[in-house]
């Protein structure tokens, strides 16, 4: 996507599940962010992403030609699952990154049976917070809980809270107008998800 920007680069890694939204949510930040006028590029990951498989999407903002960076260049990691989050946590820039990481903790199949052996979430936490410059939590169980709705739009809600961060400069209300323009088809899906959006920023909270 080509937009007009002099600003540095700012490279955003996407993780989860199949089912969790990963991709909607990066096209979300892309689009909102080429609408302001910026270079975007990103490309996708899927990994049996329709069974719960991993999914991983790398978003570059004021840039155009790559979007592909290499490891410790990642400014943001989004993490909608808190092991997948662990898993790809090489890619953050040491002690500078901002890692966002709800408190999703999913089983793997592979793991009840022995096959694996998985961190239990206090210790990802631990490091979580040992490698990146500042840790945020979102609640997303707490989220999932208030919403009465059997759809629950968590990437909509964490796209509420990222317009939070001033380094992404993303409007909350350009922000809002996208999600009920990019998923308001169908009338009751656009009034659960502008509800999503309003109170998506108050699960948001730094980890000190």
């Amino acid at each position: 996507m080509t937009g007009i920007t002099n600003s540095k680069p700012i490279n955003i890694a996407i993780i989860g599940l199949g089912g969790q939204g990963v991709i909607t949510l990066t096209k979300l930040i892309a689009e909102v962010s080429f609408g302001l006028g910026k270079n975007v590029c990103y490309n996708e990951i899927h990994g049996l992403s329709q069974r719960g498989g991993s999914v991983q999407s790398l978003l570059r903002l004021n840039e155009l030609e790559n979007p592909i960076f290499a490891a410790k260049d990642v400014d943001y990691i989004i993490g909608l699952e808190k092991s997948e989050t662990l898993r790809y946590l090489y890619l953050a820039k040491e002690s500078k990154a901002k890692v966002i990481v709800t408190n999703k903790y999913m089983i793997r199949p592979t793991n009840d049976l022995g096959y694996e052996q998985f961190p239990n979430a206090d210790s990802i936490d631990i490091e979580l917070k040992k490698y990146s410059g500042e840790l945020y939590l979102y609640d997303a169980l707490g989220f999932e809980e208030n919403t009465k709705s059997k759809f629950k739009p968590l990437n909509v809600a964490l796209f509420s809270a990222i317009t939070s961060f001033e380094d992404l400069d993303i409007p909350s209300d350009k922000a809002e107008d996208l999600v009920s323009e990019y998923l308001g088809r169908n009338l009751v899906l656009r009034q659960i998800n502008k509800k999503a959006f309003k109170e998506g920023s108050k699960w948001l909270r730094r980890m000190e």
